[in-house]
């Protein structure tokens, strides 16, 4: 008698568990798309159609399609040990990916292929049957319903086509006349459209220029780097492990910088703060889009610039501890302090960018001690005091016929009510839309304008020449926050003497 006996999973309990592993719609198609750029495909067609219990949706491609025997291994559960050599090509990791991926949405599951050499050949898993007869009987003929999508291959010399029906994680409702449940079945792919475009980013674009269209829509890749910005600063590329990680940091232009385009598209489908952080690729497919790894780093508004582009190989899966879905990953300890010292000097130089202003003066890069507000840090709180030693603010107060108690007790008001909260909520709703207003939205009065020319005066009449006056003026506050002072004392420089 043999002391081992074999003890097959029973199939209702793995196939729930396999229908749970965490997919959403958008990372299972991703999943298949990962199948079909390694079958060298130049072209996917991503295809859903509405009929309540009927309802599907394929994934099409054009690539080198799979004879009979290897449909049925590409079938099989756990086809290839994530232990294995690997092609350095393949995007796929455990032998899970076209089974977990399609279960997570469907209840049918229909491939069918064809070579440049062989016939087509078909298998379909139907859970419903599994979970009937507790066998897993992997099905050698179409299932109802899919004989007239499935001619959409035969035209074609080889390719492979991946069939979901009876879309139980998708589909609301049975009824086909049911217009909510039509109408959220096709708002699905509004969200599919915005994972792929950047999860697949670097295979949309050059030099691969793969097409993918999403029902009549060609995807374009989004691009987290905005690099046909001139003003996109690249920062130095380094190699660490031996060679086998590669990290390129990148800032992103201010809000100054950008077309009101380039500022919605750079937001990514997470917004502006969400998206900052370490960008990880295996293979050129984005695993993780921003953050920080749960490193010692948390996302903050003014480091919302930085982004940091990290290509991995596929051997790697194992350290980097990236999972089936392909959706998290976590840096191995050794390369921690590593990131973590690109992160904050990336993060040092987009603070730097997200400060700037246009219109500062010549001297910007100068720090200014005539701000109209100073920050100040009181234990682990930051809070904000009027500037009381401002030039501008002490020639005003000299004007003012109030005493001096009541000019305290205006200043204690105003700085005990900063809108803190509103002014945080406001600018992750719109980004930077307390900065860099438009002309007509803060333009200057004529008061303001005539003091900023008595300031430059002053300086020209204790012996400073124009430059230096200019500058000196334009880096008080609030002179250093609109191009009309620098106007106005342009148009000074013709008065010397």
């Amino acid at each position: 008698m043999s002391r081992y006996e074999e003890l097959p999973p029973k199939a209702g309990a793995m196939i729930a568990s396999l229908r749970a592993i965490g997919y959403d719609l958008a990372m299972s198609i991703a999943d298949l798309i990962d199948n079909s750029i390694y079958a060298k495909a130049k072209y996917i067609w991503i295809k859903y159609h509405w009929e309540g219990a009927h309802s599907w949706i394929y994934i099409l491609d054009d690539g080198h399609g799979m004879n009979e025997a290897r449909l049925k291994e590409a079938m099989r559960l756990g086809s290839q040990s994530p232990l294995e050599e690997r092609d350095p090509k393949d995007l796929g990791r455990f032998g899970l990916g076209l089974k977990t991926a399609s279960f997570s949405q469907c209840r049918v599951l229909t491939v069918y292929t064809k070579t440049p050499d062989s016939d087509t050949a078909l298998r379909c898993w139907d859970l419903d049957h599994v979970e009937k007869t507790h066998k897993w009987e992997l099905d050698t003929v179409p299932p109802a319903y899919a004989e007239s999508i499935l001619t959409e291959i035969d035209s074609m010399s080889h390719g492979t086509m991946v069939l979901w029906q009876k879309l139980d994680r998708v589909v609301e409702s049975a009824d086909p006349d049911d217009k909510k449940a039509r109408q959220d079945f096709y708002n699905n792919f509004f969200t599919v459209q915005k994972y792929l475009e950047m999860v697949f980013h670097r295979y949309l674009s050059a030099p691969t220029n793969l097409k993918i269209k999403l029902g009549t829509m060609d995807l374009k890749p989004w691009d987290p780097y905005l690099k046909n910005n001139s003003y996109t600063q690249e920062l130095a590329n380094e190699k660490v492990a031996s060679g086998m990680v590669n990290i390129n940091p990148f800032i992103l232009p201010h809000v100054s910088h950008r077309t009101e385009k380039e500022s919605n598209d750079g937001a990514g489908p997470k917004g502006w703060n969400a998206q900052q952080g370490f960008y990880l690729y295996r293979n050129r497919r984005m695993i993780v889009p921003g953050g920080y790894f749960n490193l010692d780093l948390v996302p903050e508004e003014h480091y919302k610039l930085a982004r940091i582009m990290v290509d991995i190989g596929n051997n790697k899966d194992h350290e980097w501890g990236i999972d089936v879905r392909k959706a998290t990953a976590k840096p191995p300890d050794k390369l921690k302090p590593e990131l973590i010292r690109v992160a904050r000097a990336t993060r040092k130089a987009a603070v730097e960018i997200y400060r700037a202003r246009a219109g500062k003066p010549r001297n910007a890069g100068q720090k200014s001690h005539n701000d109209v507000w100073k920050r100040l840090r009181i234990g682990d709180k930051v809070v904000y005091r009027i500037n009381r030693n401002n030039a501008v603010i002490k020639v005003i107060l000299k004007e003012l016929p109030s005493s001096d108690s009541w000019v305290k007790k205006l200043f204690h008001v105003i700085e005990t009510t900063v809108p803190h909260t509103l002014i945080i909520i406001d600018n992750n709703e719109i980004e930077d839309c307390h900065v860099d207003l438009p002309p007509e939205t803060i333009e200057p009065s004529e008061a303001l304008i005539e003091l900023c020319v008595d300031f430059y005066e002053n300086h020209r009449r204790n012996g400073r020449n124009h430059e230096i006056a200019m500058d000196i003026t334009l880096a008080t506050e609030p002179f250093n926050n609109h191009p009309a002072y620098m106007a106005a004392l342009e148009n000074m420089k013709g008065r010397e003497g």
